[in-house]
């Protein structure tokens, strides 16, 4: 996650310029820096996929995930 964030490839993208397929990444919550990321489907909706969950999606505005969005990536 932090090599996708770090590399020079891709375009940064507002929260208010996302489009589906844009990846959004997030902060984990003991240490700054990117930590976990998903791709977005739009409709504020995003796709995840963690090792006790799971495939989920998940609302990118929640307070959980908004507290800890770090930006996203427009790679395409």
């Amino acid at each position: 996650v932090a090599s996708m964030w770090n590399w020079s490839g891709g375009t940064k993208v507002s929260s208010n310029k996302l489009r589906p397929g844009d990846v959004v990444f997030f902060e984990n919550t003991y240490t700054s820096g990117p930590s976990h990321n998903g791709i977005y489907i739009g409709n504020g909706q995003f796709i995840q996929s963690g090792s006790s969950t799971g495939v989920t999606f998940s609302n990118l505005n929640s307070s959980y995930r908004s507290s800890h969005y770090l930006g996203a990536k427009r790679f395409f």
